[in-house]
C-alpha cells in the first residue's frame, strides 16, 4: 500500500508542471477572486476598485461589466477602440514591385525590382467606380447588377460594393469636387474667356442651354469647359441673356472677350442684353463692339443648303439607291452579294443622307460612287428595284455618275472646311480668313464650269454666300487680327485678301477698320500693363500746340511748333524717335508658312520680345469660330438622356455631362455602336 501512495505521489509531481505549461499557454483568461473568467475580451482589460468596471489596456477608458450585462460592453469597445492596434490601420497591405535603375561604379544601367507595399483603400475605390460610371455614360444601376458583383469580387473580396444611390451620391459629390477646382483655375487666370452657347430640346421635352467657356492659360494650352448646361424656360433672347448672365455671375467670370453663337435672330438679342451688362460690370473690351462672333460652321451649312435645294437628278437617283438598299435586311444581303460578285473592295457601305445635313448627302455620295458597279449589278437583278428607279427615268447611267463625280470635290472643299472650322482643342480664328474667303474663292471659279448642274450650285451659293459676307458691318474683325497675329502672314496678307474680296469701297473701309480695332486692342491692352513694361515698347508722339507752349514757360516757340505741323502733315519725322511694339512686329519678316506650324508655342516665347502683343495674342488667339463645341455636349445630354433614363433631374444632367467634359482625358468622341464590320469579321474568324 505503502508503495502504491509513492507512486500515485510522484505521478502528481510529473503531472503538475505540465498543467502549470498549459494555464500558461491562455493568456486570455483573468481570475478575480477565486471565480475564472473565460472569455478572451478580458485580457484587453484590466480590474478598478469599483468591480462594476474594468478600464481599457489601450485608451484607458472605464467599460461597465456588471455580471447581469455579460461581456458584450467590452467586445463592443474592442471593435471600435481607435488605440486598439487592429483597429489603427484596417487597409489590407500587400507586397509588390516597382522597377528602380541603377548605375553601377562601372558605369552599366541596370533595372531592379525593388519591393513596395500597396494598400486597398474602399474610398479611392468608390471615387474611381463613380468617375467610370461618369466617363463611359454607365447607369446608375451597373453597380448592382450581378455580373458587374461577381468581377468585383474577383479582382478584391474586400471591396464594398455601393448601391445605386449610394453611386448617385458619389458621382454628385465628384462633380462639386471638381467644379471647385475649375473655380479656382478661373479665379487665377490672368486671360479673358471667350464663350460659346447653344439650346436644345431633350427627349423630355425640356429646353437645355449649353455653355462652353474656352481660354489660354498661361503655359499656353488651349483649353476647353463646359461650365453648364442647365434647362431654360425658352429661346427668346431676353431668357439666354439672363441665363448665360447668372451662370458668369456663379462661376465668377467678368473678363469676357466674345461670344459665339448661331444665326438665330435670337442670339441678336441676347449679345445685346449681356453688353449692356459687361459694360455694367466695367470688363468688357472696347464697350463690347466685338463681342458677337458668329458661327462660321452654321454659315457654311447655311451656303451649301441652298445650293443643294434643288437637286440634280443623278443625286436624286443615287438617294433612292441608297434608300432601297438600306430598307430591309434582306436587300442588304443582295447587295454585299453584288458586291463581293464585282468584287469592290472598300470596307465600308453605303451611307443614307438626312436632307437637312448637307455633309450626309456628300458622304453618302462618296460612298455610293465606290460600289457604281454593284448597284448596276443589283438593278439589273431586282425587279423592285427596276421598279423603284423607273419612277425617277431609269436606273443610274455612267454620265450619271459622272455627274455625281464632278459634285464631289466642289463639295468635298465644304466639307473638309467645316471639319476644320469646327475644332474646340486647337487655334481656329487664325484660319478663318483662308477658310471662308478661300470657299468665296471656289465658289466663283465654279460658276464657270461645263457642267450646268455645278454652275446653278456655285450661282445659288454665291447669293447665300454675299448675304452673310458681302455686307462688311456684319463682320467681326477680330477674325481679321487672328489672322494679323500669325506671324506667317500679318497685316499685308490680311489687307490683300480683303481688296481680292471686295469692290474697292468696301474693301477701303474694311481695312481702315480693322487697323483702327487693331491699334485699339493695342492701346487697351498697353494701358493695362505696368509702366516698366510699356515704356520700351510706346512710341513718342511729337508735341503739340499746348505741349510747346507749356515746356516754354508760357511762350510760343515758333520753331518747335512749325516742326510739330510738319510731322503732324507729312508723316514724316525730323527727329529719331521709338517705333511702337505693335510696328515693330508689323515690320519684322513672316515666319516660314509650314504645314504644321504651332502658333501658341510661338507667342509663348515671344513674352520678353512683344509683351503687350503677348497678352493681346494669348486672348485672341481663344476665340472659337464655330458653336461645335456646346453642340457637341448635345450628343453626350442625348445619350445620358436615353429612354431608359429620362427620369434623371436636371441637375444630375447637368453634373453628368459637366464633369465628363473636365474628366475625360481622351478627346476623341465616345464610339456608342459597334462597327458591324468588324464583327462580322470577327465571326467568321
Amino acid at each position: 500500500m505503502e508503495e502504491l501512495a509513492d507512486d500515485l505521489d510522484n505521478e502528481e509531481e510529473s503531472q503538475a508542471p505540465k498543467k502549470k505549461k498549459k494555464e500558461n499557454e491562455i493568456p486570455n483568461v483573468a481570475t478575480q477572486g477565486k471565480r475564472k473568467r473565460k472569455s478572451k475580451w478580458w485580457a484587453h482589460f484590466s480590474d478598478t476598485e469599483d468591480s462594476a468596471f474594468a478600464s481599457c489596456k489601450y485608451c484607458k477608458k472605464l467599460i461597465g461589466c456588471e455580471t447581469k450585462n455579460g461581456t458584450t460592453p467590452l467586445a463592443n469597445h474592442i471593435k471600435r477602440c481607435k488605440k486598439y492596434p487592429p483597429n489603427l490601420d484596417t487597409k489590407q497591405k500587400l507586397i509588390d514591385f516597382k522597377g528602380e535603375t541603377l548605375v553601377s561604379e562601372d558605369g552599366t544601367v541596370e533595372t531592379v525590382c525593388v519591393p513596395k507595399l500597396w494598400e486597398f483603400d474602399q474610398d479611392l475605390c468608390r471615387k474611381k467606380l463613380a468617375r467610370m460610371l461618369i466617363v463611359d455614360e454607365l447607369p446608375f444601376v451597373f453597380v448592382e447588377r450581378e455580373g458587374f458583383h461577381e468581377f468585383c469580387k474577383a479582382l478584391n473580396p474586400l471591396f464594398k460594393l455601393p448601391s445605386r444611390v449610394t453611386a448617385t451620391r458619389d458621382c454628385y459629390t465628384l462633380f462639386i469636387e471638381q467644379r471647385n477646382k475649375l473655380k479656382i483655375s478661373f479665379k487665377n487666370l490672368h486671360s479673358r474667356v471667350c464663350l460659346t452657347t447653344d439650346t436644345w430640346t431633350s427627349g423630355q421635352n425640356l429646353s437645355y442651354m449649353c455653355l462652353t467657356a474656352h481660354f489660354i492659360d498661361d503655359d499656353w494650352n488651349l483649353h476647353k469647359r463646359i461650365i453648364n448646361f442647365c434647362p431654360i424656360v425658352g429661346h427668346s433672347g431676353q431668357l439666354i441673356g439672363r441665363a448665360v448672365e447668372k451662370c458668369l455671375n456663379e462661376w465668377g467670370l467678368k473678363n469676357i472677350m466674345t461670344v459665339t453663337v448661331d444665326n438665330a435672330s435670337s442670339n441678336d438679342l441676347a449679345i445685346d442684353y449681356l453688353r449692356r451688362r459687361l459694360n455694367i460690370w466695367e470688363s468688357s473690351l472696347l464697350e463690347g463692339q466685338y463681342l458677337h462672333m458668329r458661327c462660321a460652321s452654321h454659315i457654311l451649312n447655311l451656303i451649301v443648303r441652298e445650293g443643294l435645294k434643288e437637286l440634280d437628278l443623278s443625286i436624286m437617283k443615287v438617294r433612292a439607291l441608297v434608300r432601297y438598299v438600306r430598307s430591309s435586311p434582306a436587300r442588304l444581303q443582295k447587295f454585299k452579294t453584288c458586291i463581293e460578285e464585282e468584287k469592290e473592295d472598300s470596307k465600308r457601305l453605303v451611307t443614307l443622307d438626312v436632307e437637312t445635313r448637307w455633309n450626309s448627302t456628300y458622304l453618302m455620295l462618296e460612298s455610293a460612287i465606290k460600289f457604281k458597279k454593284a448597284f448596276a449589278s443589283l438593278y439589273m437583278k431586282d425587279s423592285s428595284c427596276f421598279k423603284e428607279l423607273r419612277k425617277l427615268g431609269g436606273g443610274l447611267k455612267e454620265e450619271d455618275w459622272k455627274r455625281v463625280g464632278s459634285f464631289l470635290p466642289f463639295l468635298s472643299v465644304f466639307y473638309d472646311a467645316t471639319l476644320r472650322l469646327s475644332g474646340s482643342l486647337y487655334v481656329t480664328c487664325n484660319s478663318y480668313a483662308h477658310e471662308i474667303y478661300g470657299t468665296r474663292l471656289m465658289i466663283s471659279n465654279n460658276l464657270g464650269d461645263e457642267d450646268e448642274g455645278v454652275r446653278k450650285m456655285a450661282a445659288q451659293m454665291m447669293l447665300k454666300y454675299d448675304k452673310y459676307y458681302g455686307n462688311v458691318d456684319n463682320i467681326n474683325v477680330l477674325v481679321f487680327v487672328a489672322v494679323i497675329l500669325d506671324p506667317r502672314h500679318k497685316l499685308n496678307y490680311v489687307d490683300w485678301i480683303v481688296r481680292d474680296s471686295y469692290d474697292e469701297v468696301k474693301a477701303t473701309l474694311l481695312c481702315l477698320k480693322i487697323k483702327v480695332v487693331l491699334q485699339s486692342l493695342f492701346d487697351s491692352y498697353a494701358a493695362s500693363m505696368p509702366k516698366s513694361k510699356t515704356s520700351s515698347s510706346t512710341s513718342i508722339s511729337s508735341p503739340t500746340f499746348t505741349q510747346s507752349r507749356t515746356e516754354s514757360g508760357g511762350k510760343i516757340d515758333l520753331q518747335q511748333l512749325m516742326t510739330s505741323k510738319y510731322e503732324r502733315d507729312t508723316g514724316c519725322s525730323l527727329t529719331s524717335v521709338n517705333k511702337s511694339e505693335l510696328e515693330k512686329y508689323l515690320e519684322d519678316a513672316c515666319e516660314p508658312n509650314v504645314p504644321n506650324f504651332q502658333i501658341l508655342p510661338w507667342w509663348k516665347d515671344q513674352a520678353r520680345r512683344y509683351p503687350i502683343l503677348h497678352n493681346v495674342a494669348k486672348d485672341v488667339l481663344a476665340i472659337p469660330i464655330s458653336t461645335v463645341a456646346s453642340e457637341s455636349a448635345f450628343s453626350t445630354g442625348g445619350r445620358v438622356l436615353d429612354s431608359f433614363r429620362t427620369s434623371l433631374t436636371p441637375k444630375m444632367v447637368e453634373a453628368l455631362v459637366c464633369t465628363q467634359d473636365w474628366l475625360r482625358t481622351s478627346r476623341s468622341p465616345l464610339i456608342i455602336e459597334e462597327n458591324l464590320l468588324a464583327l462580322e469579321e470577327l465571326e467568321k474568324g
